[in-house]
């Protein structure tokens, strides 16, 4: 077979394997993100040039004989470099980080391998001589239609499987399962050993059904991480509930407190509002009632709308950060305002980035008014119509920071120690191609937010 012989059959094999692998990471990273017509144009002529390109290179590897080496080395060196490439492609379509993109692909390969072996028992103990055109008839009809409707078959069976959620809960851990992780990256030769011993004896389905096997505890490692991952969220879910029990009942008995001296002063104040309203001085009795209303609003609105607030965020992770943060500001001595517009359930962002962001913008909040005489932190959360999720921390402000500098290596107004928060804030957002951020002084006010485009 010559090198244009092998390169048209490759292009077909290409956009088969590159169909797939966009197949795939839909369903374990999501879809790719909008960014307008140039950007799916981008997208689409990225994925031609990979096709067009491996194509080539594998024709050219082929011809020079590299997939010939012995106990395929050569195989195996192009599989992973194939890896790494496609793994390139992937951060170029969603701007994920390189390592998720590396984890995805080596994933899509184990997948792979369910509709090939699949594919491969259609074939069972056959060799296909190309020379012959009946041979070469059945080779293109097994190339052209079996391999795709096997992948296509396990496709749907993956689909249905939801392993996609699982993957993603997986994924989204931040201490990856380091036995998984390293089994995921000795696959491919692992899958090259396997076909040494297949193709080293007589072809017959039960031999077959080895690799299958392997493949199948790989899946129930999964099954069982994303098992592991379900249970810790339901003892976090557990501790975050019992942080918020405490923190109801320590308002409750706030509020019990503040009504109780608010009712010891109530005969008093009405005392002073009979005697204005009996002298006939109806704007002094209605100063002096809106007085009084503030005056409750202030001793005891706060703290219930705290609590309504914080039922609002439906995100356990997200909530117990903000009650941890609640409690060092109430140990402060700091004033802690909660307005979340709408119930946050979910977000693009993988939860731990967000709670690390909120943790650090919160954290100099917290910093600039400690100590301070009514220092003040509010966070406002909004996600209006689920296409944005909007986080604003704004605090008082006692000093004047250079907000050009702000995020830059070494820059603080804290003092020697300090200054790596918002730099690593700067370094998490830039991983994501869908959010923005804005830093501001507004009315003697520090303002930190960032917007997340959820669609």
């Amino acid at each position: 077979m010559n090198f244009w012989q092998a390169m048209s059959g490759n292009l077909w094999s290409m956009t088969v394997d590159v169909g797939f692998t966009l197949w795939m990471s839909h369903i374990l990273l999501g879809r790719i993100p909008r960014h307008g017509r140039m950007h799916v144009f981008k997208c689409f002529m990225a994925s031609v040039f990979v096709i067009v390109l491996f194509a080539f290179l594998g024709s050219a590897c082929y011809v020079a004989g590299v997939f010939y080496w012995k106990y395929q080395t050569g195989t195996l060196l192009w599989k992973y470099f194939s890896v790494l490439c496609m793994a390139l492609f992937l951060r170029f379509l969603y701007r994920a980080p390189m390592k998720d993109c590396c984890i995805d692909i080596l994933t899509v390969e184990i997948l792979y391998s369910y509709g090939d072996y699949l594919s491969q028992l259609y074939s069972v103990g056959i060799i296909y001589n190309l020379t012959v055109p009946e041979e070469r008839r059945r080779y293109l009809f097994w190339i052209l239609v079996v391999v795709p409707a096997c992948l296509v078959l396990c496709g749907f069976v993956i689909h249905m499987s939801g392993i996609g959620r699982i993957y993603r809960q997986w994924i989204g851990q931040e201490d990856v399962h380091k036995g998984i992780l390293l089994l995921l990256f000795s696959y491919p030769a692992i899958y090259r050993m396997l076909q040494i011993i297949v193709n080293g004896r007589q072809l017959n389905g039960s031999l077959q059904l080895l690799p299958l096997a392997l493949l199948f505890m790989i899946h129930v490692f999964l099954l069982y991480a994303g098992r592991n991952w379900q249970q810790k969220q339901e003892i976090t879910a557990q501790q975050n509930s019992l942080k918020q029990q405490t923190i109801y009942i320590e308002q409750l008995e706030q509020i019990q407190s503040e009504l109780r001296r608010f009712r010891h002063d109530f005969k008093n104040m009405t005392a002073g509002m009979y005697l204005q309203a009996k002298e006939g001085d109806p704007a002094a009795v209605e100063a002096f009632i809106q007085n009084m209303t503030e005056d409750f609003d202030r001793q005891v609105g706060s703290h219930v709308q705290l609590v309504n607030e914080l039922g609002n965020v439906r995100m356990m992770e997200v909530k117990g950060l903000l009650m941890d943060k609640m409690i060092r500001m109430k140990r402060e001595g700091i004033r802690f305002e909660l307005e979340v517009m709408f119930p946050l359930d979910t977000t693009r962002m993988r939860s731990t980035d967000l709670c690390r962001c909120l943790g650090i913008l919160l954290d100099n909040a917290v910093e600039e008014a400690q100590g301070k005489k009514d220092g003040w932190v509010r966070l406002m959360i909004s996600s209006p119509g689920g296409d944005v999720t909007v986080f604003r921390i704004t605090n008082s402000l006692y000093s004047e920071p250079a907000l050009h500098l702000l995020g830059k290596d070494g820059y603080t107004t804290k003092g020697e120690g300090h200054g790596t928060g918002l730099e690593s804030y700067r370094k998490i957002l830039d991983r994501y191609d869908f959010i923005f951020n804005l830093t501001a002084v507004r009315d003697g006010c520090f303002v930190q937010e960032f917007t997340i485009h959820e669609r």
